[in-house]
């Protein structure tokens, strides 16, 4: 760990749910002071001090949560279901199942990947499909923010860049190539954040892609999630980086669970961690 990290008294964290399903095939996402967890079979509302919540829903892989409603892929159709709960409406028909989904107030997106492995960055025209980016090399990493889709995209020569397109169509835009391992995440909601494994640094880039600085340098941050300040998941356990000082604070160690997925808001952070064979637990802590 960096000489610098600060060590708070710490705060014992709430285990939201535990439940007999792998970590992995997971994901959560956090509505002020409510999380969803997303299983391929059922959306969960938590909160704290009060009984899981299931939605039954064919979520498969890759749903997301909107201002208003869960949107996932099922049988042939993209679908939207109440956050409470209530009748699923079909949103457009899809054939073919997206890798997942990316959602902001402005817009809905998702990567897709044929058979022959032709990755494509599509959105909604309407009620139909729109292609933006079609690739014959990876594109992963996809975040959304206001009316633009980022993503990761590796060239033949294993070089990768950055890069966004609007999601009512244009030109997709880039950043220099560069070397190495590609980002496994794109996080931010006003500015990109991601971790750097080949230089174990966290890097943080403009909306426009036109500048980038270093965050903080030799230390691990994977799963990594940003609001104000970034949240970041290694083996010794779950670390806050402050944007004022750049410093990573301790939140939770010694615990011996995996984490595999991190959401925060200017209230509360938020995990899904791995408790053994097919087992995970969903814990909250409040933000100071």
């Amino acid at each position: 760990m960096p000489p610098q990290m600060e060590r708070p008294k710490p705060v014992a964290p709430t285990r939201l749910v535990s439940m007999p399903v792998s970590a992995y095939a997971t994901s959560l996402a956090l509505d002020d002071d409510i999380v969803y967890l997303f299983t391929s079979n059922a959306a969960y509302r938590l909160e704290a001090d009060q009984p899981a919540h299931g939605i039954e829903l064919d979520l498969g892989i890759g749903p997301v949560l909107t201002e208003s409603a869960i949107v996932f892929w099922s049988k042939g159709a993209i679908w939207k279901a109440p956050k409470q709960g209530g009748a699923v409406r079909q949103v457009a028909k899809l054939q073919h199942q997206p890798q997942y989904f990316v959602a902001s107030p402005l817009g809905l997106g998702w990567v897709a990947r044929t058979d022959e492995g032709i990755y494509t960055i599509q959105s909604l025209d309407g009620r139909m499909p729109r292609i933006l980016v079609t690739s014959g090399t990876e594109i992963s990493a996809l975040n959304m923010i206001r009316e633009w889709i980022y993503f990761v995209q590796r060239a033949p020569d294993n070089s990768w860049r950055i890069a966004r397109v609007r999601v009512d169509g244009g030109e997709p835009e880039y950043t220099q190539p560069k070397t190495g391992a590609t980002p496994a995440l794109l996080t931010g909601t006003d500015s990109l954040t991601y971790f750097d494994m080949g230089t174990t640094e966290i890097r943080q880039m403009a909306l426009d892609l036109k500048s980038e600085q270093t965050w903080l340098k030799k230390f691990v941050c994977s799963p990594i999630f940003k609001t104000k300040d970034v949240y970041c998941a290694c083996v010794e356990g779950l670390f806050q980086v402050t944007a004022d000082e750049h410093k990573p604070k301790v939140l939770v160690s010694g615990r011996h669970e995996t984490i595999t997925f991190i959401r925060a808001n200017s209230k509360h952070v938020v995990w899904t961690a791995d408790t053994g064979e097919n087992q995970l637990a969903v814990y909250m802590l409040p933000i100071e």
